[in-house]
């Protein structure tokens, strides 16, 4: 039905508009075509009236000469501007009407000098001057008929176009009453149809309006719309839900609604409102709303500034949405993420003591060894047989030379006490060997204690300190496990600037990171397990590498090896690698990792900037 009367209200268009479009068309065609002519013929027109009035000036001065017997140069001159303009007229494909004019006048202009000439030099000339008289009139005359023609030509057209304007409207009028009639009927269903489809559409707009309200109503949001000049205000029903105000007392306006909100937030609301409508930008604002019974809400306003009328003006339409949920879950959220944090620092703490104990109960182990050969030295002394033959010098001590030379026992006194020498210098050094080992294990625990302490102490204290040094006390802590499992280690140290960062919280992630390599190589149950690690330069800072040959890790493990709670391990708690990751990402770095699969082993990277955040904000 409706492309029906569009192609008839089309056609009925087309009926009263093509016939006088022709017409006119037509008409246009035949002006331009004069108006074509009239600028061709124009300049010719002015050159021809130009050499007739110079030619005329000329021709006053010959008959002046009668009187003054002489020819001024003036006439002269005019003369030679006539001959010029009608050159210039045959140059321009006039040479039918004046090239005989132009080579008279040419001719007669060469005969007379420039400076003038008297009445006997202009009187042999007389029958020349005279022709050439009559031919630049009848150029005039020419280019004047030509001009009469277009105005004739001109005048014709206009009668004619009359004509044909009143026949076209005749047949516009036959045509349109013609359409008329054919498209009321149409035109009368076409309205009946619109009226029925404007009922549905209405019928349609209240229930997106009732199912708008309980959605909105369901999500806690209110809808608002506010003018630029900051007085006129509407407010959804769910708005004043939103913000506990009675549609029959609050008259929702910017003042008004500023007044509810929390007076700590109050100034960016309004500053974020005004900007928006000024700069005719998107609202993103967040606030606290007071409400009547002393409960806070918090509310995040989307909005827009719409221009669609011009007669209503730019105005601010938003959604203000009931977000205090979301906030508590945040702050829940947040609280939890720093007890998650503190955890973290203290099981990383926890682990790096028990790497502690383990490399000194590896430093004990020697001790107790040490310890137990002095005992075994002490408890058998070699000492005892020279009391014995202290004894027996003291029985003899009256006939000594004769007991040492003549007795039996005697005679062995020497050798004896040669052997007992030899043995009791070898027992001297052998004890003076495990004191200094004793001395050194002691040392080593002191080491180890004192390093202990000193991360301890440096907790939460950013430091500049060599990436090597770093990755070395890691090492340190472990390598007794690695010896333990056979488990070698080979170190790619470049040249790296210095780093500052916190030392407990690198030292927390490396130690797992190593410790994480010795279970997997262990649990692969190869014979050749090694340990990669490696420190490179990047262009922001450094990154330090733990490669292992071991298990390796499957592929859909490897979206949430960094998640909370996610271990391989039978003993894990899924919290290391997870911790590791927050650090890191906390020191502004990050921890990532590389593998291929089962049985290819993994690649840890810790990436650290020259300087953490923490260290830049102080």
């Amino acid at each position: 039905m409706k492309r029906a009367t569009d192609k008839l209200v089309a056609l009925q268009f087309l009926a009263v508009v093509l016939p006088i479009a022709v017409v006119l068309l037509v008409q246009l065609a035949a002006d331009a075509r004069r108006a074509a002519s009239l600028d061709h013929s124009r300049p010719l027109r002015i050159l021809a009236d130009e050499a007739r009035t110079n030619y005329k000036t000329f021709m006053n001065g010959a008959a002046d000469a009668v009187d003054t017997n002489s020819l001024g140069p003036q006439s002269v001159h005019a003369l030679r501007t006539a001959a010029a303009r009608l050159a210039d007229l045959r140059d321009r494909g006039e040479a039918p009407i004046v090239g005989e004019a132009a080579d008279a006048v040419r001719a007669l202009a060469g005969v007379i000098p420039p400076k003038g000439a008297t009445l006997n030099t202009l009187l042999p000339l007389r029958e020349r001057i005279m022709r050439g008289d009559a031919l630049t009139r009848a150029v005039g005359d020419e280019f004047e008929r030509r001009d009469e023609f277009v105005v004739k030509d001109a005048i014709a057209s206009a009668v004619i176009q009359r004509r044909a304007v009143a026949g076209a409207l005749i047949i516009t009028a036959i045509l349109t009453v013609l359409f008329v009639l054919a498209t009321r009927r149409r035109l009368k269903a076409r309205i009946e149809a619109d009226i029925a489809k404007e009922r549905q559409r209405r019928a349609e707009l209240e229930t997106i309006s009732i199912r708008f309200g309980i959605a909105t109503r369901a999500a806690r949001a209110g809808v608002y719309e506010l003018n630029s000049d900051g007085v006129n205000m509407w407010w959804s029903d769910t708005m004043h839900e939103l913000y506990a105000q009675s549609p029959a007392t609050f008259r929702p306006t910017m003042a008004s609604w500023l007044e509810l909100i929390h007076p700590d937030d109050r100034v960016a609301a309004q500053a974020a409102i005004t900007g928006a409508i000024r700069d005719n930008t998107h609202l993103r604002s967040q606030y606290r709303v007071l409400r009547p019974d002393g409960s806070v809400c918090y509310i995040a306003s989307l909005a827009a500034v719409a221009t669609d009328s011009v007669e209503l003006g730019p105005r601010l339409v938003g959604i203000d949405l009931d977000i205090t949920d979301r906030v508590e879950a945040d702050e829940r959220e947040r609280k939890l993420q720093h007890q998650l944090r503190d955890a973290s620092r203290q099981a990383g703490m926890a682990e790096i003591a028990t790497n502690v104990l383990h490399n000194v109960g590896n430093v004990l182990n020697s001790v107790n060894i040490s310890a137990s050969l002095v005992e075994d030295r002490v408890k058998k002394p070699r000492a005892a047989g020279l009391s014995k033959v202290v004894g027996l010098l003291q029985q003899h001590e009256a006939d000594l030379g004769s007991f040492v030379s003549v007795d039996e026992r005697g005679k062995h006194l020497p050798f004896y006490l040669g052997q007992l020498s030899e043995h009791l210098l070898l027992d001297q050094k052998i004890a003076l060997q495990e004191l200094e080992s004793l001395r050194k294990n002691i040392d080593h625990i002191k080491e180890i204690v004192s390093m202990q302490q000193a991360y301890s102490k440096l907790v939460g204290v950013p430091e500049r300190l060599a990436v090597s040094s770093l990755v070395d006390d890691a090492l340190r802590m472990n390598i007794g496990a690695f010896n333990r499992h056979g488990v070698s280690v080979k170190c790619d140290f470049e040249e790296v600037p210095e780093i500052v960062v916190e030392k407990h919280k690198v030292l927390q992630i490396l130690v797992n990171l190593l410790r994480n390599a010795k279970y997997a190589c262990e649990a692969a149950e190869r014979s050749n397990k090694h340990v990669d690690l490696r420190i490179a330069k990047q262009p922001d800072g450094v990154k330090i590498s733990v490669r292992d040959n071991g298990i390796g890790i499957q592929p859909e493990h490897m979206t949430r090896i960094f998640s909370h709670g996610f271990t391989t391990k039978k003993d894990g708690h899924g919290f290391g690698l997870h911790s590791g990751a927050l650090a890191a990402r906390e020191m502004g770095g990050a921890l990532r990792v590389e593998s291929a699969g089962p049985g290819y082993g993994a690649t840890f990277t810790l990436e650290l900037p020259l300087r953490s955040p923490e260290t830049i904000d102080a």
